[in-house]
């Protein structure tokens, strides 16, 4: 089950489908002989709430797994920062402590660990809280003595 919570919600629920959908063929040819139709009906019932059932298991899943909003900010800017896959190389991993709760407008400064095929650094970030959303104000990719920055797409 492990793996499954760990794959891509559309293919879990795509492969759960599938594995269901065989499992009914099965289930109903054998409820048919024994009850007609009324057999199959019983079997297909039984399979749409179970399915359901695995569905929400799977969407509450990757809803409590998903990274909160500074998290999800600082992964998204690192991984598809374009001086990161140039020094660090591509796919980024972004290793992160736990980040402090902050209530209302903010800032935070953040170091995170990331690493890549071509060698392995550290970042210092700072972040600041408008309303709901989280902004990278500032980072600096330190790397083999070097301090690389990491200018804002925008700026």
């Amino acid at each position: 089950m492990r793996r499954v919570l760990d794959m891509p919600v559309g293919r879990a629920l795509t492969m759960g489908a599938a594995v269901m959908f065989g499992v009914f063929f099965i289930a109903a040819a054998i409820a048919t002989g024994y009850a007609g139709r009324d057999g199959a009906s019983v079997v297909a019932g039984v399979l749409a709430y179970a399915y359901l059932l695995y569905a929400a298991i799977l969407v509450g899943n990757h809803l409590l797994k998903r990274p909160k909003g500074a998290e999800r900010a600082v992964r998204v800017y690192l991984e598809r920062h374009p001086a990161m896959g140039a020094w660090i190389g591509e796919p980024v991993k972004v290793a992160l402590p736990s980040l402090p709760a902050v209530d209302g407008p903010g800032t935070v400064p953040v170091t995170a660990e990331v690493s890549g095929p071509l060698g392995s650094g550290t970042v210092e970030m700072n972040l600041a809280r408008l309303g709901r959303e989280w902004e990278v104000l500032d980072a600096v990719l330190v790397t083999d003595g070097e301090r690389v920055p990491l200018p804002s797409p925008g700026r």
